[in-house]
């Protein structure tokens, strides 16, 4: 495996971090598939028309806005369901 960027490398340090650790959080999840993916909150805030806060507090589970759920899944290109498993019954 040859390493030729940045982002690869952050990759693989997300990788080595997470690997082995049975509990990862979901906001630290969406984080790293945030890296990952070149992706920040404010570039969805703005495409949302909120304060990037208003992402975070979702991604902490503070708040809990169906519409802003649903943009960081699109964004990452996830299934709602996968990121929000508990709030789909």
């Amino acid at each position: 495996f040859l390493l030729t960027s940045t982002r690869n490398c952050t990759y693989t340090f997300i990788m080595l971090n997470l690997t082995g650790q049975k509990n990862i959080s979901k906001p630290r999840q969406i984080r790293a598939l945030f890296i990952l993916k070149g992706i920040s909150g404010a570039e969805i805030a703005r495409k949302m028309g909120v304060d990037r806060t208003a992402i975070y507090k979702v991604i902490d589970g503070i708040s809990k806005s169906h519409r802003l759920r649903k943009a960081i899944a699109d964004a990452l290109g996830v299934a709602y369901e996968e990121l929000w498993k508990e709030e789909v019954a």
